[in-house]
């Protein structure tokens, strides 16, 4: 244990002095380290490269290959950023956000008064992400504490002086979502996390079988709070666009397998227009059905 406190406390060091470095200068190191995960081969290098054969098997082997670089390094720019945006000022943070596509849909949804929710995927800089959504209401999400008290302790810190209300991942903050919901509030959801199998079904995603949490389904069928797909990707000069739009509203549909399917489509289709961004490195597929294959070795 005493070894994982010192990498915290290392880690909560790197990112402290992240945070003073010029934006381009900890993105290039984030770049450098990025392309290093990637040419060391390592296990995250490797799941990545496995999942973007699975879910893009038309492209060559060399385009293949290139998404794997390409999506590490942007991963490790991602990293790099989190000294900013974490210890920086809000102001300097959101200066970054330069570009809004679909605010009039999260207006349409804030002025029908029946609740949101937000439907964020593995997709971009998900902080950049929290702060936009500060601007417009106040959220509120499911969070795990990490394993380390004192970086639990930072990053509960982190995303409290967002603004983000935070609830805990267990029956209890599943309860606290739908009294929200009720209440006419905002709730984002990690639709693509893994869940047991105990919690999810079987659902196709990029035309493979992937196990898909049954509560983003569940939220949408109570009540009729608006569908909003969001994530923050970089653009070309280093800062961010936010792309919001419907979700689909198949996701209400009672079958917990049709409603899955909808939720997967959505959350591929925005992979789809910035497949860079995602991030690959997840075990999407880990489980399938009657264990019937082993994807990940």
């Amino acid at each position: 244990m005493w070894f994982k406190n010192a990498m915290a406390y290392l880690a909560l060091g790197l990112i402290h002095l992240f945070s003073f470095l010029p934006l381009p200068v900890a993105r290039g190191i984030g770049a450098g380290l990025g392309w290093l995960i990637w040419r060391l081969n390592v296990r995250k290098t490797r799941i990545s490269r496995k999942n973007i054969a699975i879910c893009f098997p038309e492209w060559s082997e060399a385009d293949r290959e290139a998404l794997t670089r390409q999506s590490l390094i942007d991963f490790g720019k991602t990293c790099a950023e989190m000294g900013m945006i974490w210890c920086g000022s809000r102001k300097r943070v959101d200066r970054l956000i330069q570009r809004v596509d679909g605010l009039e849909h999260l207006q349409a949804a804030k002025a029908q008064g029946k609740g949101i929710i937000l439907l964020a995927p593995h997709l971009g800089n998900w902080e950049i992400l929290n702060h936009f959504i500060a601007w417009h209401l106040q959220a509120t999400a499911m969070y795990k504490p990490a394993k380390i008290p004192a970086l639990d302790r930072f990053i509960y810190k982190t995303r409290k002086r967002v603004d983000v209300g935070l609830v805990p991942a267990d029956r209890d903050g599943v309860n606290a979502l739908f009294r929200l919901l009720d209440e006419g509030e905002t709730v984002a959801v990690l639709p693509d996390q893994q869940p047991s199998r105990r919690s999810g079904v079987f659902a196709p995603f990029f035309g493979h079988t992937a196990l898909t949490g049954k509560l983003t389904g569940e939220l949408a069928r109570h009540g009729s709070a608006s569908l909003l797909m969001c994530y923050a990707w970089r653009l070309e000069d280093g800062r961010y666009g936010v792309c919001m739009k419907p979700g689909p509203e198949a996701m209400r549909d009672p079958s917990p397998e049709r409603s899955a399917a909808a939720l997967n489509q959505a959350i591929e289709d925005c992979v789809r227009a910035c497949p860079v961004h995602y991030q690959w490195g997840y075990k999407r597929f880990k489980y399938q059905p009657d264990d019937q294959e082993l994807l990940y070795r």
